[in-house]
């Protein structure tokens, strides 16, 4: 059973109950991330996540790192370009510490001068990892590129320049800004009673006040071409990447099959032909992105200098081939039964339909049953797929990343 419930400060609470369950998800979901930071204020959403951790007027952070352990479960954070989540999983008698604990560090982080400057260190490092990741760097040099000094381009994390210079008040002034109730959406699935968890969470929230108005978000303009990063690397990592469509797009459902298709799993057409068949690269695969307003349509893979242009020859018959010929019946039904079983799957993991019941909220503002998702699915036509991929697959609309030993400006690459 789905339920849902509005404080007076407009904070909203959705729960599904699952009583077969022995355990309970629980997130408080702020609809708000890097993309909704000036460029002044990037870094600063996942600055203050980081911050929460560090005490609060009845916890010091040893006491939250304890008490995260004591409950037996798991407790943590994350920021992306549009939420902020904090975020447990614990034994259904431990909710109400598992409510405490993330209320506390949600409303009341100290932000203490001290504790920012070595948080300022641990963020720094996080920054500097993911420079020595190949493989998520390049995601991070393809925003950068495809939607430039826009909000969507922008890292999460923020730059290491950049993150070097916050100063408490800066921190706190964005902070009164981007926290306010009314973005906020607090989700919990497994073994819970709507009512109870009502009782526990109004309480502590009820001195939550929203200030100044929201932000609105800006549509970020995209810049199709060729983007090199020489690099010395044994690898060329490279994210092929258009706009796909927004999260309440009718036609999310085709966008999540073409994806699917394309190279969603072992059997996809990528996987198959540049792996299997072709023996281009070891990992390649497409991925699909959903924002409130526009999505992203990729494409991944590690390759080897000698074989890139190979690998980008192949890509492109592929994307070609998606949009000029309707998908085999046969493949079709292969990817209903593969997004079938998978759907059901993670329905019996409570962390996955929190998750769900969330960002159902933040995009719709109710809940959409799983049979309603399948069903969707279940509809989509070859015909839809191939008139999706005719819109997102044109060559001049996509952009393309290329991390590793590419320092040959004569050399030219085309898709």
């Amino acid at each position: 059973m789905v339920r849902k419930s509005i404080l007076n400060n407009g904070l909203r609470i959705v729960t599904e109950e699952m009583p077969h369950f022995h355990s309970v998800a629980l997130g408080v979901w702020l609809n708000v991330g890097s993309r909704d930071e000036a460029g002044s204020e990037n870094g600063l959403s996942h600055f203050l996540e980081h911050m929460a951790f560090k005490g609060t007027p009845r916890r010091t952070a040893l006491d939250i790192a304890r008490e995260i352990d004591q409950v037996g479960g798991h407790c943590n954070a994350f920021t992306s370009k549009e939420q902020t989540c904090f975020h447990g999983k614990v034994l259904a008698e431990q909710l109400p510490r598992l409510v405490d604990l993330l209320s506390d560090v949600f409303l009341n982080p100290l932000c203490q001068a001290e504790d920012l400057e070595k948080e300022r260190r641990v963020i720094l490092e996080e920054i500097y990892a993911q420079e020595d990741n190949p493989e998520d760097l390049v995601q991070v040099l393809f925003a950068r590129s495809f939607w430039g000094d826009s909000a969507l381009g922008r890292p999460v994390m923020g730059e290491a320049q950049q993150i070097a210079g916050v100063n408490r008040e800066s921190l706190l002034a964005y902070r009164r800004a981007a926290y306010r109730p009314e973005e906020t959406v607090v989700a919990a699935a497994g073994r819970v009673n709507h009512q109870e968890l009502v009782d526990l969470m109004a309480p502590a929230f009820e001195g939550f006040e929203n200030g100044v108005p929201p932000r609105a978000r800006t549509a970020s303009p995209t810049l199709p071409g060729v983007y090199r990063f020489p690099r010395e690397l044994e690898q060329v990592y490279l994210c092929l990447g258009a706009s796909g469509v927004g999260a309440g797009d009718p036609r999310r459902f085709a966008a999540s099959m073409l994806q699917l298709i394309l190279g969603g799993n072992m059997s996809s057409r990528l996987f198959q032909v540049i792996r299997e068949q072709l023996g281009l690269a070891y990992s390649i695969y497409a991925h699909l992105t959903f924002f409130s307003d526009t999505g992203l349509l990729g494409i991944s893979a590690g390759v080897s200098p000698k074989n890139l242009e190979a690998l980008l020859a192949a890509l492109g018959g592929e994307l070609k081939k998606m949009a000029a010929e309707p998908v085999l019946a046969s493949e079709l039904e292969a990817a209903r039964d593969y997004v079938r079983g998978s759907i059901w799957l993670a329905a019996e993991d409570c962390d996955h339909l929190m998750m769900r019941l969330a960002k159902n909220e933040i995009h719709f503002g109710h809940y959409i049953p799983m049979a309603e998702i399948v069903a969707g699915l279940m509809k989509v036509t070859g015909q839809e797929i191939m008139e999706l991929a005719r819109e997102l697959c044109r060559p001049e609309s996509w952009a393309l990343t290329l991390l590793g030993p590419v320092a040959d400006q004569d050399r030219q690459f085309s898709f």
